[in-house]
């Protein structure tokens, strides 16, 4: 990984926010951030709790003589195919730890080798926790593929699909040094990888709030917590780009136009 907030551009500027995407909202951008990051840990502390909580049931079923007569048909297909659960559990855990950190601009700065280690870790976390979803959510739905399962089946598939098309793109632009490009694929990334904590937000509060069943609501979470995730994530882009090859950041372009409007 490479800092992305440095600077490469030596030319002044008279006007530095004329080609800023989003100049007329500075202070959109600062309750933005705050507001983001408050939304960010609640959903990293439920994502957090919920692979303890999968990890717990998988150490419980180890020693149970038949799991599948105690477990209900949601939990029991992480037990069947338990290699691909600690697969998506444990990548996904470094996720929830290592995401943070690749926007926090002080560390990007400050401890580039940090940023760049903690980058690859959670670009190879990020892939493997994909294509173990998609294995699981994909081909074992739990209300089963040719019932209510199919839409937990497609909405897996298409997001999970995006999530790798993301973390490639992620990679092949800070290889070709394009700071911008790789700023927003990351926000995409991560977003996408934050989708699953919302989705059982989401889910407790229609399963809570409806009589609808769990084998409908939960391919229909999947598919609206991907599409909330994936349009913050665009909104925030676009609040944020800053012009160029996208080395400047953001903080720095409002800073600069503050002080001279000062």
């Amino acid at each position: 990984m490479t800092d992305i907030s440095a600077s490469t551009e030596s030319t002044p500027r008279s006007n530095p926010l004329s080609d800023f995407s989003a100049q007329p909202w500075p202070m959109v951008r600062k309750v933005g951030e705050a507001f983001g990051w408050l939304l960010v840990a609640g959903l990293i502390f439920t994502a957090i709790t919920s692979i303890f909580g999968r990890a717990a049931f998988l150490n419980e079923m180890a020693n149970v003589a038949n799991p599948a007569e105690v477990a209900n048909p949601f939990d029991i297909r992480y037990w069947e195919h338990a290699l691909a659960t600690w697969m998506h559990l444990g990548p996904g855990l470094l996720i929830m730890i290592i995401g943070p950190l690749q926007f926090i601009r002080p560390l990007r700065k400050n401890y580039l080798n940090v940023h760049r280690w903690s980058g690859r870790v959670f670009l190879v976390c990020g892939g493997l926790g994909a294509a173990s979803g998609i294995f699981i959510g994909v081909f074992y739905p739990f209300a089963g593929i040719e019932s209510q399962g199919f839409n937990e089946s497609m909405a897996t598939a298409y997001f999970g699909a995006y999530t790798l098309f993301c973390l490639i793109k992620a990679y092949t632009s800070i290889r070709r040094k394009e700071f911008g490009a790789h700023r927003e694929w990351m926000i995409r990334s991560w977003a996408l990888l934050l989708a699953i904590a919302t989705e059982r937000v989401m889910l407790g509060i229609l399963m809570s709030s409806t009589n609808i069943g769990i084998d409908i609501l939960f391919g229909t979470t999947f598919w609206m917590a991907g599409v909330t995730n994936i349009a913050a994530s665009e909104i925030w882009i676009n609040l944020t780009r800053t012009p160029g090859n996208g080395a400047r950041h953001w903080k720095d372009i409002d800073e600069k136009a503050a002080k001279a409007a000062a």
